[in-house]
């Protein structure tokens, strides 16, 4: 890891690959007109990087046979700490996230069975027991699995696709309340989730659409026929980008306003375009497909072929320029966070 220059407090960074250029990098987009590369990460055979904090990022080195760990590299210090480890691994040990101050990880552990876990300094806790992972195949439309915080960092919820939840197993969707660690919300249906807006508020895919939770209020379908893949909240928690299916193999992005009564799906683009994510409060990335029409173009599982060209979004000015970010691993600050 080599840094060239300090994060200044308060800025915007990103978690991205960039065309042309070798490793991880920390990228500051305060100013996109100028961004400044602050750190480049090589030579580490990790994945699933995340911000603990704006100078702190986790990532996961697994092997081939399972068996991996997570770390966590201080962008200050150049040190790198060991956070936990496992052997045979198995499926969703990707799947973790820290609370909005950092202090806090949840994470899914796998093998035999699969476990949902929060760790903080009173110790690690088994949250819930999940069962385990039959034989099937994955389908990258409707799979998913996701653990998260909400904004306050007072809830933390699960949502997974994949286990074979049995008598005596734990709910494939939950939001427990992490002051008494009391399961508040559970369902046996339900995917694609994210935490957006302030205090406590998810969203979430069913079959009739798009639903939301908070404490107060409890559940209810907010966009009826949504069926989103992977939303993803802005910054500042007002908006929700997401990639939906077009029934044609191809993939389209559109954002939702949490202020909007009632809320609206707006499509961002009428071209093939797919794993949309939010860069800033404003800014949404995402990736072109080939059009699935197009002579000699394969489409299946999950949508078309990649182009290999991404873009950028800009909602306030409503225009999408070619950007040189590959892959988005994650962006600062996140909802709750500052």
């Amino acid at each position: 890891m080599r840094c060239t220059s300090q994060i200044p407090a308060g800025h915007e960074l990103a978690l991205v690959n960039l065309r042309s250029v070798s490793g991880v990098i920390v990228r500051d987009i305060g100013d996109l007109s100028n961004p400044v590369t602050r750190c480049v990460i090589q030579g580490v055979r990790g994945n699933y990087f995340r911000f603990v904090t704006a100078t702190r990022i986790s990532y996961i080195v697994s092997a081939d046979n399972g068996d991996g760990a997570m770390y966590v590299a201080d962008l200050q210090t150049g040190k790198t700490s060991l956070v936990r480890s496992w052997s045979n691994g198995g499926y969703l040990y990707w799947t973790y996230a820290w609370s909005p101050d950092g202090s806090m990880l949840s994470y899914i552990s796998s093998g035999d069975q699969i476990a949902w876990h929060v760790r903080s300094s009173s110790g690690d806790q088994t949250l819930s027991a999940l069962g385990s992972i039959p034989g099937r195949g994955v389908d990258p439309d409707r799979d998913d699995a996701m653990v998260g915080f909400s904004a306050d960092g007072q809830y933390v919820a699960l949502e997974e696709t994949f286990t074979d939840s049995g008598s005596g197993k734990g709910a494939p969707f939950q939001v427990v309340r992490l002051a008494d660690h009391k399961l508040v919300y559970s369902r046996t249906d339900g995917s694609m989730a994210t935490w957006a807006g302030k205090g406590a508020r998810l969203f979430f895919r069913t079959k009739a659409g798009v639903e939301s939770w908070d404490p107060t209020a409890g559940a209810h379908l907010m966009i009826p026929g949504l069926f989103w893949i992977r939303p993803s909240p802005s910054a500042d928690g007002l908006r929700i980008a997401y990639t939906a299916a077009d029934g044609t193999g191809n993939h389209h992005v559109g954002y939702m306003r949490l202020a909007d009564q009632p809320p609206a799906a707006n499509q961002l683009s009428f071209q093939p375009r797919t794993g949309a994510a939010f860069l800033d409060s404003t800014l949404v990335w995402y990736q072109q497909e080939s059009l699935c029409s197009a002579a000699g173009v394969q489409c299946g599982l999950g949508g078309a072929p990649l182009t290999g060209r991404t873009y950028i979004r800009d909602l306030v000015t409503g225009t999408e320029n070619v950007s040189i970010i590959t892959a988005l691993y994650d962006s600062w600050p996140r909802v709750g966070a500052s």
